[in-house]
């Protein structure tokens, strides 16, 4: 079988919503999160929309008290007198109004100040970001037609330098159209933004939102959803290739992804 994550509808923002313009309260705040069910998916939420920061625990001070209980706790009002109550079940229209795809996550973490990258690699990432029509009813078959068809894909993929004297279990060939006898390798993988961070900050301690997190949106964006590694060896530590996660839209049933290369310079 290959990999595919199936995902709920109750979460999704259903075709042509949300019709109001909600005014977006935690942009530049900091936010005490706390009553949840989900605290990392209301963390990447919460960074997706320009929060400065976002905690779980009582620090120094917050701009705003998010709560999923029928009131903010009494602690944390005592703790920040002049914080905004914000009740959690508003966060979710309001990520569906302003971050309506994955890529639109990428790029919002982007313009909110972080670095998006595989943290082991030494270059700057390329992006593709890719929204396509459904081929053969399959994610999979509209993945592998994207590997075909991709300008992105064929401008990245060079030859190799060193001939292929290893080959890891999953590994399949593919060969890159009009490369003139050029072949990468793909394995499937339902997390393959798994080894992916968004960084922002300097120094020892820099906010780190890793991969795993980052992909708690996926119940928001897609109904179902996988991934793969492209690599230009077949190898899982192939130093350069490319991560790939997408989905099928739960508003339009086309497809849409983003591929982030892996560089090392």
């Amino acid at each position: 079988m290959l990999p595919l994550k199936k995902h709920p509808t109750a979460l999704h923002a259903g075709a042509g919503e949300p019709a109001a313009n909600i005014p977006n309260g935690v942009a530049g705040k900091s936010v005490y999160v706390v009553d949840v069910d989900d605290y990392e998916l209301y963390r990447a939420m919460l960074y997706g929309l320009g929060a400065k920061g976002v905690t779980n625990k009582l620090m120094a001070t917050a701009d705003v008290i998010l709560h999923g209980g029928p009131a903010a706790p009494q602690k944390a009002r005592a703790k920040y007198p002049s914080a905004a109550i914000v009740k959690a079940s508003a966060i979710l229209p309001l990520f569906h109004q302003e971050i309506r795809s994955f890529c639109d996550l990428v790029r919002a973490l982007q313009r909110h100040g972080f670095t998006v990258r595989n943290p082991s690699d030494e270059g700057d990432a390329e992006f593709d970001h890719f929204e396509l029509p459904l081929v053969g009813d399959s994610l999979h078959e509209t993945l592998l037609h994207w590997l075909g068809s991709s300008a992105f894909l064929r401008s990245y993929a060079k030859k190799q330098h060193f001939p292929i004297d290893k080959r890891e279990e999953g590994y399949i060939d593919f060969p890159i159209p009009d490369s003139r006898g050029l072949t990468w390798y793909y394995t499937w993988k339902s997390d393959a933004w798994g080894r992916v961070h968004a960084l922002r900050g300097e120094g020892d301690y820099p906010l780190d939102i890793k991969g795993h997190q980052l992909l708690r949106v996926e119940p928001l964006l897609w109904t179902q959803s996988t991934g793969l590694y492209f690599h230009e060896y077949p190898i899982l530590d192939s130093i350069t290739g490319l991560f790939v996660q997408a989905g099928i839209d739960a508003r339009t049933g086309r497809v849409n992804g983003t591929a982030i290369s892996r560089v090392w310079t």
